[in-house]
C-alpha cells in the first residue's frame, strides 16, 4: 500500500490512560487517532460543525495493537492518506511512543466520508479538501 505522510501529533498519556494490566486502554488509542484527525480538518477549516450541512464523518475504523504502550510517556501518531476516493478517504496511523519512534505500538486505518449531514447520504469530497489531501503531504 503506497502512503503520504500527512501530519504527526503528539499527545501526553496520563495515568489514567492506563487498564488494569498497566497498559494504555485500548479505547484511548481511538481517542488519540480522533484526535489526530480532527486537529487536521480543524485546521484546514472543515471542523466537524452540523450547522455547516456537510462535513467529514468516520465510516470505519480498525486497529492492530503491536506493542503496550506504558505511562509515563507521550504518543506519536503518524497520519498517512492512503486513498482518496469520490466521496471518503482513507487515513492510515502508526502509533509509537515519542521517545522511540522506531517501535510500532499500533497500526490503525480509519475511513472518512464527506456526508450531507440532512440526508446521511455521501457527497463528493470538496476539490480544496481534495487539494489538501494531496498538497498537505509531508
Amino acid at each position: 500500500m503506497t502512503t503520504s505522510l500527512l501530519s504527526v501529533d503528539t499527545f501526553p498519556m496520563r495515568w489514567g490512560d492506563m487498564d488494569a494490566l498497566g497498559h494504555l486502554n485500548n479505547a484511548m488509542y481511538f481517542r488519540f487517532l480522533e484526535e489526530a484527525r480532527v486537529r487536521w480538518l480543524e485546521a484546514h477549516g472543515w471542523g466537524v460543525r452540523p450547522d455547516a450541512g456537510c462535513g467529514a464523518i468516520l465510516a470505519a475504523t480498525s486497529c492492530q495493537f503491536r506493542t503496550p504502550l506504558v505511562y509515563p510517556g507521550d504518543i506519536r501518531v503518524e497520519t498517512h492518506v492512503s486513498r482518496i476516493g469520490n466521496s471518503s478517504f482513507t487515513l492510515s496511523h502508526r502509533i509509537s511512543r515519542q521517545d522511540n519512534p522506531e517501535q510500532t505500538a499500533a497500526e490503525a486505518e480509519a475511513v472518512v466520508v464527506w456526508c450531507d449531514y440532512a440526508s446521511g447520504r455521501s457527497q463528493p469530497l470538496p476539490d480544496a479538501l481534495r487539494s489538501a489531501l494531496i498538497r498537505d503531504r509531508i
